[in-house]
């Protein structure tokens, strides 16, 4: 008597054109899906575009200015949107970094030329009693944008950070007591989404002559003052190498949720 073998159906990558399909999986695990969820918002929603399969998710999303990034990162399947952003490398312009899960750089090394820039942790504010005060610090508006790109120039790896980021209301600065019109201290927040209740801090710097003082620290507890009764959930990312940022982060509260990867397909991009 003969068997038939059948194979089981593999389902077919699809693209998502409801952000409420994504907000329940990023909603999960909401502290880990900080940028996932923001972008789901206007204008990056409607500059993305977002594939799923099964609970592997992927979004290539048009910052602006120049800027694509490409997220791949799904706590519900982290295996499976590696997997999924291997089979949209076509679709991924040069120059666009991806943050996917371990093994990212192993995986799309083996397709095309990539900067590898290395393991990176999640972390979400757990104990917000534990920021320092940040009396010291300045609101900062878009007008000062020129002030914190003068910041950021000193350092030619630093961060990246876009004028509509100050638009958000959360950037703070440190001035220069011997130059009030020099930063050496700036801290905001890349992405704020009211909605989903949920925001990322981001373009934490000290100015490289200024450091050692607990200035990051501090600019990073004046923009979490500025989300106070806006958001109850805060992240930020930070390169795992850097032990440094890392123990300031868990000193004032701060925790790690996950570890994943950041590469830069072809041209090195602004890092996020």
């Amino acid at each position: 008597m003969a068997h038939c073998c059948t194979r089981p159906t593999v389902e077919a990558m699809r693209e998502i054109d409801d952000p409420a399909e994504l907000a329940e999986l990023f909603g999960r695990h909401r502290a880990i899906h900080a940028y996932g969820l923001a972008d789901l918002e206007s204008p990056f929603w409607e500059a993305s575009r977002w594939f799923r399969r099964g609970d592997a998710a992927v979004g290539i999303v048009d910052l602006g200015e120049g800027v694509t990034t490409t997220y791949a990162i799904s706590s519900a399947d982290a295996a499976g949107s590696l997997v999924l952003v291997a089979e949209l490398l076509d679709r991924i312009p040069a120059g666009t970094m991806i943050t996917g899960p371990t093994g990212l750089a192993e995986t799309i090394g083996r397709r095309c030329e990539i900067d590898d820039l290395g393991p990176h942790v999640k972390c979400v504010l757990v104990r917000p009693d534990l920021l320092p005060s940040a009396d010291s610090v300045v609101s900062l508006s878009i007008d000062d944008f020129p002030a914190v790109a003068a910041l950021h120039a000193t350092d030619p790896g630093a961060a990246f950070v876009l004028p509509a980021m100050l638009a958000d209301d959360t950037f703070v600065g440190i001035v220069d007591t011997a130059d009030p019109q020099r930063l050496v201290a700036a801290a905001g927040t890349h992405v704020v989404s009211e909605r989903y209740d949920i925001a990322a801090i981001g373009a934490v710097f000290v100015d490289p002559e200024a450091r050692g003082r607990g200035l990051g620290a501090v600019v990073t507890a004046g923009a979490c003052a500025r989300l106070k009764g806006r958001v109850s959930t805060i992240g930020l990312n930070v390169d795992a190498a850097n032990t440094s940022a890392r123990r300031t982060y868990e000193r004032i509260g701060f925790v790690d949720c996950l570890d994943y990867e950041e590469i830069v397909v072809g041209p090195s991009a602004p890092r996020r």
